[in-house]
């Protein structure tokens, strides 16, 4: 009968603990990024348990990540996140139907801004408006927000094609090798690639104004919950628990959330 007793008590706890616990589930969309929601999920995992660490009480935390704006729809339709880090390009197109409000900003490299530049053979043409066929890029998966902030043109109104790649080096040795218009680089892809032999028989002909970083986001309105991660977030990089964690999320720490999103927003982007 003791045994009896004590297993029900042990019941009772475990429901009473899950009816008590709070969700505060994120998720990470970066269309054209490396890596499947299989291949980061590691690193996902590692995110949620250091969150779950530093958040406490009865926070359960669990990650998903996405490099495709269509699979990342489709989860959203069935999952209610409740924060997110998103690109510059999924934010500006899905703002308003996801109800995103920006939280913090990531510092990729330590940068608080992005420049995309379009990069074209040295032989090329000097001014976009002369350059035809196809121009591939990461953030080219929303080509309508990549058209207006590089060009302030509508995507139908350009000379070339914006095509989406998630491999924007292989873009850059096909271009180089005469294969292609372009390739629109951001600021780490373009700096990284600056030690390879290809790029000196590439130019730059055209950069965007600088740009706010990859957002962290709520979903809906934020409350206490998501003050509270403001708060861990910006002290990672004091964290050295945190630094290999960083690392692998590709941010020198994290930032209050850009200003220049609600102008871009106003812009009707």
């Amino acid at each position: 009968m003791r045994k009896l007793l004590i297993a029900m008590l042990l019941v009772i706890a475990v429901v009473g603990y899950a009816q008590g616990a709070e969700p505060f589930d994120f998720v990470v969309i970066q269309p054209g990024q490396p890596g499947s929601s299989q291949d980061a999920q590691p690193v996902m995992d590692a995110l949620a348990a250091y969150l779950r660490d530093k958040l406490g009480g009865s926070v359960t935390v669990r990650g998903h990540y996405f490099n495709e704006a269509s699979a990342a729809s489709a989860f959203l339709a069935t999952h209610q996140p409740r924060w997110g880090i998103v690109s510059l390009g999924y934010f500006l197109t899905y703002h308003g139907a996801g109800c995103l409000v920006p939280l913090a900003a990531t510092r990729p490299g330590g940068a608080d801004s992005d420049v995309w530049r379009l990069m074209v053979v040295q032989d090329g043409p000097d001014d976009w408006r002369a350059v035809n066929g196809s121009v591939e890029g990461t953030m080219l998966f929303q080509p309508q927000v990549a058209a207006r902030l590089m060009f302030r043109r509508p995507v139908g109104g350009m000379p070339f094609a914006l095509k989406g790649t998630f491999r924007p080096l292989s873009s850059l040795r096909n271009l180089s090798r005469g294969k292609g218009a372009g390739v629109i680089l951001d600021k780490p892809q373009f700096d990284a690639i600056q030690a390879l032999p290809q790029s000196s028989r590439l130019k730059v002909i055209a950069a965007s104004d600088a740009l706010p970083t990859p957002a962290v986001v709520s979903f809906g309105p934020p409350g206490k919950l998501h003050a509270r991660l403001y708060k861990v977030l910006q002290s990672m990089k004091q964290d050295p628990a945190a630094a290999d964690l960083l690392k692998l999320l590709q941010t020198d720490g994290f930032g209050p959330p850009d200003a220049r999103l609600k102008t871009l927003k106003g812009k009707g982007l």
